[in-house]
């Protein structure tokens, strides 16, 4: 992972600098004074985790998180409490209060590493335009924009695709981790449909194909605004 420190104060840098050369998985591409060396940076290279203080002249680190449009993973390093909160609102990975022992630093590290791998993973899944399906004592390969609906039928689920359905041994909840989040939503206990086919919302129902899909009530919102 490319990493950056920004920090006003050089022993900090240090200490961080130390920390960082210790795991083999860290590639640290700059160490900055402030913010504004920081964000320089940023705009000119992808980098995956900032490590920042907070209270830095002329640009807080928070300040500088919420200035990217697209900012890497956070570490927030400082050695004032009180902006705990504010650092979380900002989605970081993880808060060191100063002075932290390279432990603490690595349970946070850690915490980053085990992101940045779940983020790969959904890029090399996105790559994948496709399912592989075992049912019937054959191998069923099924492109992921053919899959209408998912349904759910105790230890079995049907795919329903536009040659009919394919059922197949296997759990409905495993599915929902594995299907790439950006084309299917889970709508309901029993069902899971491909977003971009879902045609309208009728009441408690989406609609796709002039099929009705019913919609569980803790679903319905997340729903609403991922569909729609």
């Amino acid at each position: 992972m490319k990493c950056i420190i920004a920090d006003d104060e050089k022993l900090a840098r240090s200490l961080i600098e130390g920390y960082v050369e210790k795991i083999p998985f860290l590639e640290l591409v700059a160490t900055c004074k402030n913010g504004l060396e920081a964000a320089e940076h940023l705009q000119k290279e992808e980098i995956d985790l900032l490590i920042t203080d907070i209270q830095m002249p002329e640009l807080l680190g928070t300040d500088l998180v919420k200035s990217l449009r697209q900012p890497p993973m956070v570490i927030f390093t400082t050695a004032h409490e009180g902006y705990a909160v504010e650092g979380f609102e900002l989605n970081a990975v993880d808060y060191l209060l100063k002075p932290f022992a390279f432990e603490r630093f690595m349970t946070a590290i850690n915490k980053a590493k085990e992101q940045f791998d779940a983020n790969s993973s959904k890029e090399v899944n996105l790559k994948k335009d496709y399912l592989t399906i075992k049912a019937d004592h054959k191998l069923y390969k099924v492109q992921y924009k053919d899959i209408k609906y998912i349904e759910g039928q105790r230890e079995y689920v049907s795919f329903h695709v536009p040659s009919g359905r394919i059922t197949a041994l296997l759990s409905l909840k495993h599915l929902e981790e594995s299907l790439p989040h950006e084309l299917f939503i889970r709508c309901h206990k029993s069902y899971i449909v491909n977003k971009s086919l879902v045609e309208e919302l009728e009441g408690n129902s989406l609609v796709i194909q002039g099929k009705s899909i019913p919609i569980g009530q803790s679903y319905k919102d997340k729903v609403i605004q991922e569909v729609f």
